[in-house]
């Protein structure tokens, strides 16, 4: 039977792909490493590793242990944490991933405000796209997922959601830094600064400017917030965001945020999404709901 001990240390090795690397991380010495390994593989009768002048690789063998490992120690995980809760410890681990756009606004105020209450709870936090949580919430390496306009999928279920009106947002020293609200037509005549093509964002603003019969073309085009929010603080062109998403710069009165006319385009959706076939721990439970109550809040916000 193979130990969750050697399973541990190759799953460290395949993903360091050094034996020096995952010995520094699991505070071991490099031999230790060795002797499992060693185990593992006269254990399956096969090659795991493969040393050569450029590093480690995993064999074909090793490729599908390496595979298997993550969900095994994944699940065993679990298995620990719902253990934990039956013991009434309230541990546990939070695998989130989440759209750039919440974290400032949203994310970060809520998971600070649970350390605080729950100090033994940990968090994984991942920046992803809509696509890209979706999957890792069916592959398990993500608990929970919270993005804009989630896509719809059988295996996703969406727990709660919030509407919020887009702003077009720029430098205080924009020609429409003054206006009361910015009309798709008005944006048209300036620089914007957009997502990508894959992004529900970007697809929202295009089908409510085709509507319009209006072309917006977008000076940059980038799928990083840091990125639109610094080149937009430079004066280089207009977001069109959430206000949340800007909160902080606009505080600091370094960004100012103008509505957009009535209607001229649909609110933000932001989705709070799981895995409809795992089971939830305590840790799990507990982020949900605190993320729950401050979407609602964020919806209830003057704009």
């Amino acid at each position: 039977m193979i130990s969750g001990r050697a399973l541990h240390y190759f799953d460290t090795v395949a993903r360091c792909r050094s034996l020096r690397q995952a010995a520094a991380r699991l505070n071991i010495a490099p031999t230790a490493i060795s002797r499992q390994i060693d185990l593992l593989e006269e254990q399956l009768g096969a090659p795991l590793l493969e040393r050569g002048p450029s590093g480690i690789s995993l064999t074909a063998a090793g490729e599908l242990l390496a595979d298997q490992a993550q969900h095994t120690l994944r699940d065993l995980e679990r298995v620990q944490e719902h253990i934990a809760d039956l013991q009434g410890l309230r541990t546990g681990r939070v695998r989130l991933e989440a759209a750039e756009g919440v974290v400032a606004g949203l994310l970060a105020p809520t998971l600070a405000d649970m350390g605080k209450r729950y100090p033994q709870l940990r968090f994984n936090i991942g920046i992803a796209s809509a696509g890209q949580i979706v999957e890792r919430l069916r592959l398990g390496t993500a608990d929970i997922g919270l993005s804009f306009f989630m896509p719809r999928h059988e295996d996703i279920v969406i727990l709660d959601s919030a509407r919020l009106e887009h702003h077009a947002v720029m430098a205080v020293d924009h020609p429409l830094a003054g206006a009361q609200e910015v009309s798709l037509e008005c944006l048209a005549k300036h620089r914007i600064i957009l997502p990508g093509e894959s992004f529900g964002a970007r697809q929202a603003l295009e089908r409510s400017a085709h509507r319009a019969g209006i072309t917006l073309i977008p000076a940059f085009d980038t799928a990083s917030l840091e990125t639109q929010k610094a080149l937009a603080l430079n004066g280089a062109g207009v977001l069109i965001l959430p206000p949340m998403a800007v909160a902080r710069e606009c505080r600091r009165h370094e960004l100012i945020s103008v509505p957009l006319a009535p209607d001229e385009l649909e609110p933000a959706r932001i989705d709070l999404c799981v895995y409809r076939h795992r089971t939830r721990s305590f840790a799990v439970d507990t982020c949900l709901s605190h993320l729950g109550e401050s979407l609602q809040a964020l919806e209830n916000l003057p704009t």
